[in-house]
């Protein structure tokens, strides 16, 4: 807990000193929320970083391709009818769809987010994520590998 509240400190003070990096650091996001990472970073490197992020980066959803958020990360920080466009950004599957491939989440955000079945229209089952939450494995919500639309409310 210490720990985690010095990094909160640490990010913001750093944030605050470093607010002319804001807008290289957001340039590569696109119309849906998601951005690539370069090439040279490892996953092992990528997932820790989803994990450790803090202060202006926080708020976002993430999507892990396996059980206790590992295997590959993609996010959004906002609604997406549509999942069939967007790409895990590590791991093994790197570049493929998220499409009905998430396993594990963790959300960031001060939203309720709604994992629906079907792109586009969202409807059929749902999974409901709730602020600042994680679950490390959607099999037992009956949710695994079935998400194609988030809507954040």
């Amino acid at each position: 807990m210490k720990r985690n509240i010095v990094r909160t400190v640490t990010a913001a003070a750093l944030s605050t000193t470093g607010l002319i990096g804001i807008g290289a650091a957001t340039a590569g996001a696109t119309s849906t929320g998601a951005t690539t990472t370069p090439a040279s970073t490892s996953a092992a490197a990528a997932d820790s970083a989803a994990h450790a992020e803090v202060g202006i980066n926080a708020a976002k959803f993430y999507f892990f391709k396996d059980d206790d958020r590992h295997g590959g990360y993609a996010y959004v920080t906002g609604s997406d009818r549509d999942l069939r466009n967007n790409r895990w950004l590590s791991g093994p599957h790197k570049g493929r769809t998220i499409d009905n491939g998430t396993s594990s989440v963790n959300n960031t955000t001060s939203h309720f987010v709604v994992l629906s079945d079907h792109p586009g229209s969202c409807v059929g089952p749902h999974y409901y994520s709730n602020a600042h939450s994680s679950d490390n494995d959607l099999s037992n919500n009956g949710f695994d590998n079935r998400a194609s639309c988030v809507t954040f409310r």
